[in-house]
Protein backbone atom coordinates (compact mmCIF):
# COMPACT_ATOMS: atom_id res chain seq x y z
CA UNK A 1 0.00 0.00 0.00
CA UNK A 2 1.26 3.28 -1.07
CA UNK A 3 0.78 6.19 2.00
CA UNK A 4 0.09 9.32 1.26
CA UNK A 5 0.46 12.63 3.06
CA UNK A 6 -2.50 15.29 3.76
CA UNK A 7 -0.29 17.43 6.43
CA UNK A 8 2.35 18.50 7.74
CA UNK A 9 3.90 20.70 10.75
CA UNK A 10 6.33 20.85 12.65
CA UNK A 11 7.29 20.68 16.39
CA UNK A 12 10.35 21.78 18.53
CA UNK A 13 13.54 19.76 18.19
CA UNK A 14 13.18 18.87 14.61
CA UNK A 15 10.10 16.77 15.35
CA UNK A 16 7.59 16.68 12.50
CA UNK A 17 4.14 15.52 12.40
CA UNK A 18 2.62 14.23 9.59
CA UNK A 19 -1.22 12.77 9.16
CA UNK A 20 -1.81 10.29 6.40
CA UNK A 21 -4.94 9.85 3.88
CA UNK A 22 -5.82 7.04 5.98
CA UNK A 23 -6.36 9.68 9.27
CA UNK A 24 -3.47 8.28 10.95
CA UNK A 25 -1.00 10.79 12.20
CA UNK A 26 2.38 9.96 12.83
CA UNK A 27 5.24 11.89 15.00
CA UNK A 28 8.81 11.42 13.15
CA UNK A 29 12.21 12.87 14.52
CA UNK A 30 14.70 14.46 11.89
CA UNK A 31 17.50 14.21 14.13
CA UNK A 32 17.90 10.84 12.97
CA UNK A 33 18.86 11.59 9.61
CA UNK A 34 21.78 14.25 10.85
CA UNK A 35 23.97 11.74 11.24
CA UNK A 36 23.75 9.50 8.40
CA UNK A 37 22.47 11.98 5.55
CA UNK A 38 24.19 15.58 5.72
CA UNK A 39 22.36 17.53 3.36
CA UNK A 40 19.81 17.53 6.44
CA UNK A 41 22.34 19.00 8.68
CA UNK A 42 20.77 22.43 6.97
CA UNK A 43 18.07 22.19 8.57
CA UNK A 44 19.81 23.10 11.71
CA UNK A 45 22.21 25.41 10.13
CA UNK A 46 19.82 27.43 7.96
CA UNK A 47 17.67 29.68 10.21
CA UNK A 48 13.59 28.97 9.49
CA UNK A 49 14.12 25.98 6.83
CA UNK A 50 12.85 23.66 8.87
CA UNK A 51 9.48 25.10 9.53
CA UNK A 52 9.14 25.65 6.03
CA UNK A 53 8.49 21.83 5.58
CA UNK A 54 5.34 21.49 3.18
CA UNK A 55 3.70 18.66 1.79
CA UNK A 56 5.02 17.52 -1.89
CA UNK A 57 2.31 17.19 -5.01
CA UNK A 58 0.57 13.65 -4.68
CA UNK A 59 1.17 13.50 -0.82
CA UNK A 60 4.48 11.35 -1.50
CA UNK A 61 6.39 12.90 0.82
CA UNK A 62 7.69 16.25 2.40
CA UNK A 63 10.07 18.96 1.46
CA UNK A 64 11.62 22.05 1.89
CA UNK A 65 13.48 23.17 -0.79
CA UNK A 66 15.04 21.09 -4.04
CA UNK A 67 17.46 19.67 -2.26
CA UNK A 68 15.80 18.53 1.11
CA UNK A 69 12.63 15.44 1.02
CA UNK A 70 11.34 12.91 2.72
CA UNK A 71 9.54 10.07 1.53
CA UNK A 72 6.40 9.41 2.92
CA UNK A 73 6.82 5.56 3.47
CA UNK A 74 9.77 6.69 5.65
CA UNK A 75 7.95 8.85 7.24
CA UNK A 76 5.05 5.55 7.93
CA UNK A 77 7.77 3.23 8.81
CA UNK A 78 10.02 4.95 10.97
CA UNK A 79 7.69 7.53 12.61
CA UNK A 80 5.45 6.65 15.43
CA UNK A 81 2.03 6.57 15.58
CA UNK A 82 0.55 9.46 17.78
CA UNK A 83 -2.81 7.82 18.72
CA UNK A 84 -4.45 11.01 17.20
CA UNK A 85 -6.85 9.98 14.05
CA UNK A 86 -8.71 11.70 11.87
CA UNK A 87 -11.58 11.51 9.75
CA UNK A 88 -11.62 12.86 6.60
CA UNK A 89 -14.02 13.78 4.13
CA UNK A 90 -15.68 10.99 1.96
CA UNK A 91 -13.87 11.59 -1.21
CA UNK A 92 -10.78 11.07 0.25
CA UNK A 93 -11.93 8.19 2.56
CA UNK A 94 -13.52 6.98 -1.26
CA UNK A 95 -10.14 8.13 -2.77
CA UNK A 96 -8.00 5.36 -0.08
CA UNK A 97 -9.83 2.79 -0.14
CA UNK A 98 -9.98 2.95 -4.32
CA UNK A 99 -5.89 2.86 -4.62
CA UNK A 100 -5.75 0.15 -1.96
CA UNK A 101 -7.67 -2.40 -3.81
CA UNK A 102 -5.93 -1.61 -7.19
CA UNK A 103 -2.69 -1.79 -5.13
CA UNK A 104 -4.16 -4.82 -3.87
CA UNK A 105 -4.59 -6.32 -7.27
CA UNK A 106 -1.65 -5.04 -8.65
CA UNK A 107 -2.50 -2.53 -10.80
CA UNK A 108 -1.39 0.81 -12.01
CA UNK A 109 -4.02 3.35 -13.02
CA UNK A 110 -2.82 3.29 -16.57
CA UNK A 111 -4.27 -0.55 -16.52
CA UNK A 112 -7.51 0.14 -14.83
CA UNK A 113 -8.20 2.87 -17.02
CA UNK A 114 -7.34 0.42 -20.17
CA UNK A 115 -9.82 -1.97 -18.48
CA UNK A 116 -12.76 0.25 -17.61
CA UNK A 117 -12.24 3.05 -20.25
CA UNK A 118 -12.36 5.29 -17.04
CA UNK A 119 -9.42 8.20 -17.94
CA UNK A 120 -6.15 7.88 -15.92
CA UNK A 121 -6.48 11.45 -15.30
CA UNK A 122 -9.90 10.70 -13.47
CA UNK A 123 -8.68 7.55 -11.14
CA UNK A 124 -5.94 9.85 -10.04
CA UNK A 125 -8.41 12.83 -9.31
CA UNK A 126 -10.66 10.24 -7.63
CA UNK A 127 -7.55 8.42 -5.64
CA UNK A 128 -6.34 11.53 -4.34
CA UNK A 129 -10.09 12.56 -2.97
CA UNK A 130 -9.89 15.37 -5.88
CA UNK A 131 -13.46 13.87 -7.98
CA UNK A 132 -16.61 13.22 -6.72
CA UNK A 133 -17.31 9.97 -8.71
CA UNK A 134 -21.06 8.38 -9.38
CA UNK A 135 -21.96 4.97 -8.08
CA UNK A 136 -21.85 3.66 -11.52
CA UNK A 137 -17.92 4.84 -11.71
CA UNK A 138 -17.03 2.89 -8.64
CA UNK A 139 -18.86 0.06 -10.21
CA UNK A 140 -17.20 0.41 -13.33
CA UNK A 141 -13.79 0.56 -11.32
CA UNK A 142 -14.50 -2.34 -8.94
CA UNK A 143 -15.56 -4.77 -12.48
CA UNK A 144 -12.13 -3.30 -13.78
CA UNK A 145 -10.22 -4.94 -11.04
CA UNK A 146 -12.72 -7.88 -10.35
CA UNK A 147 -13.83 -6.69 -7.30
CA UNK A 148 -17.67 -6.35 -5.73
CA UNK A 149 -18.92 -2.44 -4.80
CA UNK A 150 -19.94 -2.93 -1.34
CA UNK A 151 -21.62 0.61 -0.20
CA UNK A 152 -22.45 0.44 3.71
CA UNK A 153 -24.33 2.80 6.42
CA UNK A 154 -22.60 1.91 9.59
CA UNK A 155 -23.52 4.20 13.03
CA UNK A 156 -21.45 6.50 14.34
Amino acid sequence: MTHRITQVETLEKYIIIAVFQNGVEKKYDMCQLFCTIPQFEALKVEPGLFEQVRVDVGGYGVSWNDELDLSAEEIWQNGVITGKTYEFDIKTSVGDKLTSARELVGMKQTELAEITGIYQADISKIERGLANPSLLTLKRLADGMGMKLNIEFIAK
